[in-house]
């Protein structure tokens, strides 16, 4: 497989993950929380691909969110792409491949994430992020996450056969 089509897949799955989450995971709330795709997607592409895809994958899904997000501008793309450029340090670092660690670690992540963005948007001056239902917005987050981290692990896995030494 070439690294044309490794592009275009990734691209693919970027930009359905995006749509998805615009249109689909945003309605389905549990105490009024949806579930975070776009961090699982910046945090997956790090344990999959390593910190510098989880970069470049939590940039591209970051900035299509902000596109999207009537907050300052930038703030996502900057969040996920730190978070996944983090998240693959320490997974080359620190983690086996264990499944059960790249799920666990997934919903940390998410949890950890989301405290990063609602701390440092109202630092940027981005008002009502941290708030009393934060912590219950983290929790809800984390456990939606920890469900979707399984079918994002295998799609990265699809999406760069050749990073991986396999072939799809």
């Amino acid at each position: 497989m070439n690294t044309t089509s490794t592009y275009l897949r990734s691209g693919l799955f970027l930009l359905t993950a995006l749509v998805l989450h615009v249109s689909l995971f945003s309605d389905l709330r549990v105490w009024g929380v949806a579930p975070e795709v776009p961090l699982a997607i910046a945090v997956t592409a790090g344990l999959v691909g390593g910190p510098e895809r989880g970069a470049v994958a939590g940039f591209a899904i970051g900035l299509g969110i902000d596109l999207y997000l009537p907050t300052l501008f930038g703030l996502s793309a900057l969040i996920y792409t730190v978070w996944g450029y983090t998240v693959g340090l320490l997974q080359e670092r620190m983690f086996r491949r264990a499944w059960w660690i790249n799920v666990s670690v997934t919903g940390a992540a998410t949890a950890g994430g989301l405290l990063v963005y609602a701390v440092l948007g109202e630092l940027l001056g981005q008002a009502n992020l941290y708030t009393d239902r934060l912590y219950l917005v983290m929790g809800v987050a984390a456990v939606y996450n920890l469900v979707l981290s399984l079918p994002l692990l295998g799609l990265w896995r699809w999406s760069w056969p050749t990073l991986l030494g396999e072939e799809a």
